[in-house]
């Protein structure tokens, strides 16, 4: 709860920050961030790393612990800018103007500044912090945690879907044929097809899982210009394991999983290294080694999106595509049975 809390804390505050600089700087109100509410996860982030951080640092002398600091603050600043505008295509902000700045995304000043505002954070606002904050009634800071972390999660969710999931009428049914055809070439195999009869998610088969997160990595693919190939069938063998994961199979299911639906997967087709990783790096983070290909890190990233909003009251959006694949699965099951 500490964690959550210390996260959306931060996070306001962040925002709180930046909306009297950029109100001062500009003359107007500002609302900083991709996000629409008052909050940002840059600085809710950066809180938690130098929660942490000062307490490891604080022995150490200044100078090495002004150049820590330098190191960690700058690359956060350097990471967010360029993941919002290389996957939301939006420029937070540009520090072109300035002297000794790299690309408009990091310059020497504001690395100063951040290296300022870490050293006031671990002297005066953690100390306070950890005080008066910290030690607020446990039902205080679940529900503020509550509030603030649904909110993120529902406005992420929208700008997501908005940047992602819209196309144009003519362009989405041509995408929609193109997976199609992709998905069709995977449920060849009964083996993939026999998915339906695994409960895997509230309300949902492991073939209706595999066939969501497939579609939905394939129009994120679509948009960043990626193996989209790879990704449907990656996604489709992610969670190729014949058993119900709730009431039997291995021990530490969570972590052993991939490498069955590997070996599993390995058995139906020829794949190449990028689907081997997507369906071994599936579960990535929990699983500790690190995606090696963006398309792993899609589909890792879409498939925990499915499995969150599957349990907690996100817009229950299912994939329209699936209207479209349950036919295939009839036709094959029927031509089955007819060789029979």
């Amino acid at each position: 709860m500490d964690l959550l809390f210390t996260f959306c804390f931060f996070s306001v505050a962040g925002w709180i920050l930046e909306v009297v600089y950029r109100g001062y700087e500009y003359r107007r109100f500002v609302n900083p961030g991709l996000l629409k509410g008052p909050y940002l996860i840059l600085y809710g982030t950066g809180g938690l790393i130098l929660f942490y951080l000062t307490h490891i640092c604080h022995h150490l002398p200044l100078l090495l612990k002004g150049i820590i600091y330098l190191v960690v603050t700058t690359s956060l600043e350097f990471v967010s800018a360029v993941a919002a505008e290389y996957f939301f295509h939006k420029r937070l902000w540009d520090y072109s103007d300035n002297k000794w700045n790299y690309r408009g995304y990091i310059c020497v000043k504001f690395s100063i500044y951040w290296v300022i505002l870490s050293l006031f954070f671990e002297y005066v606002i953690l100390p306070w912090y950890e005080t008066h904050v910290l030690s607020l009634p446990f039902y205080f800071k679940l529900i503020f945690t509550t509030i603030i972390s649904m909110a993120i999660i529902f406005d992420f969710s929208s700008l997501f879907k908005e940047h992602f999931f819209h196309f144009p009428p003519q362009e989405k049914k041509e995408l929609d044929e193109e997976f199609m055809k992709l998905v069709e070439n995977i449920l060849r195999h009964k083996e993939v097809r026999q998915l339906k009869d695994f409960p895997h998610h509230r309300g949902k088969s492991r073939l209706e899982h595999v066939i969501e997160v497939s579609y939905y990595s394939y129009l994120i693919g679509k948009r960043l210009s990626l193996d989209t190939h790879a990704i449907v069938k990656g996604a489709m063998l992610h969670d190729l394991f014949f058993y119900d994961w709730l009431r039997e199979g291995p021990r530490l299911h969570g972590l052993r999983h991939p490498a069955i639906s590997l070996k599993n997967a390995r058995e139906l087709e020829i794949l190449s290294k990028k689907e081997e990783d997507i369906i071994k790096k599936h579960m990535w983070p929990l699983t500790p080694i690190p995606p090696r290909y963006m398309e792993s890190l899609v589909v890792a990233v879409v498939d925990t999106f499915c499995s969150l909003k599957d349990y907690i009251p996100l817009p229950q959006n299912r994939a329209d595509i699936l209207t479209g694949v349950v036919p295939l699965i009839k036709e094959r099951k029927a031509g089955e049975s007819k060789e029979g």
